[in-house]
């Protein structure tokens, strides 16, 4: 399957690597019919990026205006492009990513249309408790303050929405703002409730747990450019 969308919440910096060319050149020898939006959350110098990335094709810069920043505000600004240009059924499935959790190996999606996923984390985790006095205000605001005991955890607030799910993501989250990172840390606990939610009540990724992962990396320091990896994705 190739008709495969990818939004990507930016933030760019010049006294930090980017990573967004060799995410870039992944997407594009894996998914060559791609079509990708960066969206970016009020970079200084985003003029950089569209510069590094002026040849390339299928590539959508978005600048995300609105007041709600970090991943969701950036995925929300993506999906509010793709419905209003009617782009949404151009594509199966969304993925939705930081612009640092990087792909490193090609994703079969037809996985996804086997097991009737609609909604799934990347790589997930269990709830650990922490930012529940934020998390579970938004979930209480969106009534979906319940079966806490069964879902996990998204990992880097980055996951894979069928298409038919990006108009349901969108009413669920488009009152949340997030202007801080400890909202972002919030947000990894309470979006696997939404995708469970989205999901049918089933939880699903697509790289694994990272407890149970084979292959242990450090992520903070891993050199992600020559590195080896047999999972699909590694963060940096």
């Amino acid at each position: 399957m190739e008709n495969i969308c990818f939004v990507i919440a930016h933030k760019y910096y010049r006294t930090y690597p980017s990573f967004i060319k060799l995410y870039v050149d992944n997407i594009q020898k894996f998914y060559s019919q791609s079509l990708i939006l960066i969206c970016d959350n009020n970079s200084k110098y985003f003029d950089d990026i569209k510069e590094l990335l002026k040849d390339y094709n299928n590539i959508i810069f978005i600048d995300n205006n609105s007041p709600c920043k970090f991943e969701i505000g950036a995925y929300n600004c993506g999906i509010n492009y793709i419905l209003n240009n009617n782009i949404l059924e151009n594509y199966e499935y969304y993925v939705f990513v930081q612009d640092n959790f990087i792909i490193k190996n090609k994703y079969d999606f037809n996985n996804l249309v086997n097991n009737d996923v609609k909604a799934c984390t990347i790589n997930s985790y269990y709830q650990d408790g922490a930012c529940k006095e934020t998390s579970d205000v938004v979930l209480a605001s969106i009534g979906l303050l319940d079966n806490l005991d069964k879902i996990t955890f998204c990992w880097c607030n980055s996951f894979i929405l069928h298409k038919s799910k990006l108009s349901p993501f969108l009413d669920l989250t488009k009152n949340i703002v997030i202007t801080i990172r400890f909202q972002s840390c919030a947000s990894e606990r309470y979006l696997a409730r939404i995708l469970y939610e989205l999901n049918n009540h089933k939880n699903f990724d697509i790289d694994g747990d990272l407890r149970n992962l084979k292959e242990k990396y450090d992520y903070w320091n891993v050199d992600i450019t020559p590195f080896s990896l047999k999972s699909g994705t590694v963060k940096k």
